[in-house]
């Protein structure tokens, strides 16, 4: 199908958000001189210049512009017949945070008996600060090989106990792991210690390649003091103990003693990098003393709740998710400061409230309770949807999956879509059936080291053990829609021209948001709750 390009004017700037949530849908249908917007994708359009209009300043996380954002989106829950299930009607406040670490009184040292081995800061170690990050960590240390513990796919801590103790492990990983695993285990692999009982965990970087720039502490050359500020939840109760990251050069201070050096840990990993590394306890104490300042920010989430039709299924929900915020005002591109986000990802909130929409227009009754969530903070590192997976509204074992749209590409004409998550549980099975009835194909993902699994909001809900999906419009290697999506990351990520002046297909947003609403359908209604497949490193979240 041919492309509908648009260059739709901003017609909303100076009337407002009031005015535009009231104008009629033919007054925004207009896209550029000569090109209208097809009538079935007025709906979603429509959503799209309210939340990537200029009168919104990018809808920054904390913000009146948000608030706005976040307003215009209960109102179109309450109008898709949506019950509020946020904890002040349609909206529960996430609780964020801004940390900056206070350097003259904070630092590592590693003690022997009486004597103390102090890690300058930035340059023999660095403290990856957190919003928990807390004051005082102290403990006896053991080297765990890469530190994985994933058990039934690879468990370095086999045999090996580390609760009550400092897990040191080298900052790499081993062979033979998949681009799912090895994102999984980078990001997870802090949480899978503090949940096997670590108190802190330290990682040692590997020698710089030569040539190579920068060498300095665990940041590798970024210069200045210490960790750049963190964002985070105000009140992580799945957080605990302290992560450092020391570098090669220092590395060996760890060993004193133990009767084995860093180098000997080197060698054996670079001899055979699948093997498992040897275990065993480091004679030094960690302690570490932090103190930061932290800085509020709030802004809620919205949640609206289409309650099941089945007396047996009704308690169990499938959250539909996608994030509201974007990045605000920044750095000006060609004059202009205002990222509006309308891909990224307005164009996943209105495909979420078209999904409402149908359900309510149509008088479907899901099986199933239905969780619609438009969720902060994504562009801070998914911090409203970790604050729903951690504060849910509902008890969380009665989530059963979740379903997240985020920048889907509606740039090119849809033949099949990229199924994130899609061999990792039984909700592959759904996915394959809705696409079925299409007409489409699920198409293998030619960017695989991108790990876009983990990569969005869903990823919070899988670290609680909830499977997931995610979806993109597909493409074939090397195809024109591979070169057009190429092209948009290259020129409208994340800028100011992610904007409502940019090519859009239409009749892709209306098939896709068809064949979204029949995933969430199926979803629903099917016969057994979801389930990882055997096998996948996701099935140990909790």
């Amino acid at each position: 199908m041919p492309l509908i390009v648009t260059h739709l004017r901003r017609t909303l700037a100076a009337a407002g958000l009031a005015a535009c949530t009231a104008a009629p849908l033919a007054a925004q249908s207009r896209a550029g001189a000569s090109q209208v917007v097809p009538p079935a994708a007025a709906r979603w359009w429509h959503d799209i210049t309210v939340l990537a209009d200029d009168s919104l300043r990018g809808r920054a996380t904390g913000t009146e512009d948000y608030l706005k954002a976040a307003r215009y989106v209960a109102d179109e829950f309450r109008k898709a017949g949506l019950e509020p299930i946020g904890t002040d009607g349609y909206f529960q406040t996430a609780h964020l945070a801004t940390a900056r670490l206070i350097a003259d009184r904070s630092g590592v040292a590693l003690v022997t008996g009486s004597h103390a081995d102090t890690l300058v800061l930035d340059t023999a170690a660095t403290i990856n600060l957190t919003t928990t990050t807390p004051a005082h960590v102290s403990g006896p240390m053991v080297f765990v090989g890469y530190g994985l513990h994933f058990p039934g796919i690879r468990d370095d801590l086999a045999g090996t106990s580390v609760k009550g103790r400092v897990a040191v492990y080298l900052n790499r990983l081993p062979s033979g792991l998949s681009a799912n695993m090895i994102a999984h285990s980078r990001s997870g692999r802090w949480e899978a210690l503090r949940a096997a009982g670590a108190v802190a965990a330290i990682a040692i970087n590997d020698p710089p390649r030569p040539n190579a720039q920068g060498g300095r502490g665990g940041r590798g050359g970024r210069g200045g003091f210490g960790p750049r500020p963190a964002n985070g939840l105000a009140d992580d109760p799945t957080a605990g103990g302290v992560t450092i990251t020391v570098p090669a050069s220092a590395a060996e201070r760890l060993f004193a003693g133990s009767g084995h050096t860093y180098e000997e840990m080197l060698n054996a990993a670079n001899a055979d990098s699948a093997a498992v590394l040897p275990r065993f306890a480091l004679v030094p104490t960690l302690d570490v003393w932090t103190a930061m300042e932290k800085t509020p920010l709030d802004a809620p989430n919205v949640l609206g709740v289409l309650r099941g039709s089945d007396p047996k299924l009704r308690d169990q929900y499938v959250i539909v998710s996608a994030h509201l915020d974007h990045l605000g005002v920044g750095r000006p591109v060609n004059g202009d400061s205002i990222y509006n986000g309308a891909m990224d990802n307005a164009s996943g909130i209105a495909t979420m409230l078209e999904t409402a929409r149908y359900f309510h227009d149509r008088g479907v009754k899901p099986k199933r309770s239905l969780i619609f969530a438009a969720v902060t903070g994504e562009e801070k590192g998914e911090l409203g949807s970790a604050y729903l997976a951690t504060h849910p509204t509902v008890p969380v074992r009665d989530i059963v999956a979740d379903l997240n749209t985020d920048m889907w590409e509606p740039q090119i004409p849809l033949i099949g879509v990229f199924g994130y998550g899609a061999d990792e549980s039984n909700l592959g099975d759904d996915l394959r059936q809705a696409l079925a009835l299409h007409h489409l194909q699920l198409m293998e993902d030619p960017h695989p080291e991108q790990v876009r699994f983990i990569r969005s909001d869903q990823y919070s809900f899988i670290k609680r053990g909830i499977p997931a999906l995610a979806l993109k419009v597909g493409y074939v290697a090397g195809s024109p829609g591979d070169s057009v999506i190429a092209a948009w990351n290259a020129t409208r990520y994340h800028k100011p021209s992610d904007d409502l002046d940019q090519p859009v297909n239409f009749e892709t947003a209306v098939a896709f948001d068809a064949m979204y609403f029949d995933l969430v359908r199926l979803v629903a209604d099917r016969a057994t709750r979801p389930a990882w497949n055997a096998g996948s490193v996701f099935a140990g979240g909790k």
